[in-house]
């Protein structure tokens, strides 16, 4: 069982790390930018969040891991953050809307202060704490979603040198 979570746990690390680095730099620019790059990038945001996960994880599994093009842990890993972004750019645009207009801003825009410096260094410091509760909160989620996916049979991580805390419930449950 600690074999099988030790996998479970390790996926929903990576996904959390992926998930935080490309939600922070997506919605640090949406929120910083805002006006039309907002628009087009709350448009895309909401393209992928129509898609349901079972369904976008079940044709990853079918068109890379079924054909031999990746493994199937890069495959699960590829379908959580496809979509598993999304949240985190979504609290961090709504974070940088509410420090983009702070006095410590201004001064550093007027200070001749670049817009990268002012998201890096200004802004994005005073949203980790909301971006890394975030992050943490969601690893039980991604252990939760793969647990289920294996034990429907809709992911194998079963095999030599692999399985998971959803394989081995699955293969508990058949016995």
């Amino acid at each position: 069982l600690a074999y099988g979570l030790r996998t479970s746990l390790l996926l929903a690390v990576a996904v959390s790390c992926i998930n935080l680095i490309f939600g922070a730099i997506y919605g640090a620019v949406e929120g910083y930018y805002g006006g039309l790059v907002d628009l087009i990038g709350e448009r895309i945001s909401d393209i992928l969040s129509g898609i349901p996960f079972i369904v976008l994880a079940t044709l990853v599994q079918l068109h890379f891991v079924s054909t031999g093009k990746m493994p199937t842990f890069a495959g699960l890993l590829l379908a959580f953050c496809l979509t598993g972004w999304i949240s985190t750019a979504y609290r961090v645009r709504t974070q940088f809307y509410r420090f983009k207009n702070q006095e410590y801003v201004m001064a550093a825009r007027t200070l001749g202060a670049r817009d990268w410096r002012i998201i890096w260094k200004h802004i994005f410091p005073n949203t980790l704490g909301t971006i890394i509760t975030g992050s943490v909160l969601a690893i039980p989620g991604v252990i939760f979603t793969e647990s289920m996916l294996s034990f429907l049979g809709i992911v194998n991580l079963g095999g030599q040198d692999i399985t998971s805390l959803g394989t081995l419930l699955s293969s508990a449950s058949s016995q």
